[in-house]
């Protein structure tokens, strides 16, 4: 991809050329790229389920951005990368879901009063954390939310319900994003 920034050649191009070439202009630059060929065949299933979210994505992006209360926007704005605007920003998050990468059990016992810690990441913020305990059977023990550390990454959960029976107890750890995609992890102990 071809870049200028206002040469007597290009000058302000913007559009098609020819159905060859795109001329567009970003960050005050001109940007020559190769013009999109039309789509040959049907999507294929992923394809549309890509749309979709896609979709979804931009309608929440342009829901944040056309917000009159613009917190939303002014938070997502503390978090731009290079070149990127508010409504990327909210896009790119709707996009990626939390992502719950461990869970912590060497301080759980099975009484009350013990501590678990999650750690859950999002490309800009995750807002809650739930635990779950399951009983070997399967039977739910105990659910709650996990609070956040001063850390930023992990979440703590005490737990409220004495286990009996550790071996086989499944705890699985659900969190939440800003636009709500949910990421979990389940572990048994």
């Amino acid at each position: 991809m071809a870049n200028s920034t206002n040469s007597i050649i290009t000058g302000k191009f913007r559009g098609m050329l020819g159905k060859e070439v795109v001329f567009r202009e970003w960050d005050g630059k001109t940007i020559v790229a190769k013009a999109p060929r039309p789509r040959k065949g049907s999507p294929t299933p992923e394809q549309i389920e890509q749309q979709d979210r896609f979709l979804i994505a931009s309608k929440y992006a342009k829901a944040v951005t056309d917000n009159p209360d613009q917190a939303m926007a002014e938070a997502y704005a503390t978090a731009l990368r290079p070149r990127q605007n508010v409504y990327s920003r909210a896009l790119e998050d709707c996009l990626k879901a939390p992502v719950v990468k461990k869970i912590s059990t060497n301080l759980y016992t099975g009484n009350a009063g013990d501590k678990i810690t999650i750690r859950a990441v999002d490309d800009y913020r995750v807002v809650t954390v739930w635990v779950q305990i399951f009983a070997a059977n399967g039977s739910l023990l105990e659910r709650g939310a996990a609070v956040q550390n001063t850390n930023g990454l992990d979440w703590s959960y005490t737990t409220t319900q004495a286990n009996n029976s550790l071996a086989g107890t499944k705890i699985i750890a659900l969190a939440t994003d800003v636009p709500g995609n949910e990421g979990s992890l389940e572990v048994i102990v």
